[in-house]
């Protein structure tokens, strides 16, 4: 798992640290673990796991490819599923720039109306400024976090919420309610859970007002049948951008989940690298949002974008057994 680097908050494209916070995901069967890798074929249909040999080919990539790890647990997907993205790109395809398939459409700026007020705009930056990533003790594969770490992180959090609750319509209110709710626990070195969900609802709802309000740059995602994402454009500005993902049509085609990854300097791989199965995100990116829908309900959620080289990619299908994946890069001025 990838530990923020810093001060963790969730506007800036620092990676993130993602655990355990998906209702829908947890109520499909475990996954076993070495059988996620995005690029593995079917197994046969005895059931039979082929698991690899020691010291194989594809033991080695299982093992390399840390989304296998990643992917196969029970995803957290805070701050309504944060995400980023918007490719068309086909399995297999490729072009010199290391883009599969992008598109070359832009991010648009909503424009705030009238009705926007000050109180508005306050709750837009304290929603922007909290970190609803970095949530502790939502990893299930990682040591419990200490009274210590849950209070600090609630302490992240607090300041936000006046501002927050102020400036949203009542239905949200109701919703940041929920989130205050968790966040006192916390305060009280309580790990925070979602067992039925209604966090990952609520933070689902305070981001859709986000995205349809605070006038940030919004960026738009669509999968309508598996073969590519439709609305991720080939450059962004920095900045503050409000995140959209939705899948529509068959839902053995759905991305799975979106991951966002902020390119290291010196990491020469492209997204064709990614989709081909040649390497892993992680493995060259630090991860900076994720968005998980929900059958066909869309997953939003608020990150900011610095200056720098990104790949978007999601698996196709569910776990264990995807059938492909695809990304995309883009650059960001």
């Amino acid at each position: 798992m990838i530990a923020p680097r810093g001060d963790p908050v969730c506007g800036t494209a620092d990676p993130v640290r993602l655990g355990n916070f998906s209702r829908p995901f947890r109520e499909r069967a475990p996954v076993p673990a070495g059988r996620f890798h995005p690029n593995d074929q079917p197994v046969a249909a005895t059931g039979q796991q082929d698991r690899p040999g020691p010291g194989s080919d594809r033991e080695t990539t299982m093992k390399t490819h840390s989304i296998a790890g990643q992917a196969h647990r029970r995803w957290m997907i805070t701050a309504g599923a944060l995400g980023l993205g918007a490719v068309v790109a086909l399995a297999g395809c490729s072009d010199s720039s290391g883009t599969a398939g992008a598109t070359e459409t832009r991010g648009t700026t909503t424009t705030p109306d009238a009705s926007t007020t000050d109180a508005t705009q306050a709750a837009c930056t304290a929603q922007l400024a909290s970190n609803w990533v970095g949530i502790p003790g939502l990893d299930p594969d990682a040591p419990p976090p200490s009274a210590t770490e849950v209070q600090t992180w609630a302490a992240s959090i607090e300041p936000h919420l006046g501002p927050l609750r102020a400036g949203v319509p009542g239905d949200v209110a109701s919703q940041v309610d929920v989130l205050a709710e968790t966040v006192r626990g916390a305060a009280e070195g309580k790990p925070p859970a979602d067992p039925d969900g209604s966090v990952n609802t609520a933070l689902t709802a305070v981001n859709a007002w986000a995205h349809d309000t605070c006038g940030y740059t919004t960026l738009d995602v669509t999968n309508s049948d598996g073969s590519g994402l439709a609305g991720v454009p080939a450059s962004l500005p920095a900045g503050p951008v409000a995140l959209k993902f939705t899948n529509t049509g068959d839902p053995a085609k759905a991305g799975f989940i979106l991951l966002l990854g902020k390119v290291r300097d010196g990491e020469t791989a492209t997204a064709a690298d990614v989709q081909s199965g040649k390497t892993n995100i992680e493995a060259v990116a630090d991860i900076v949002a994720v968005a998980q829908p929900t059958g066909s309900d869309p997953a939003y959620g608020l990150t900011t974008l610095v200056a720098g080289r990104y790949i978007v990619t999601t698996p196709i299908g569910a776990p264990p057994q995807f059938s492909g994946v695809i990304a995309a890069g883009f650059e960001v001025s």
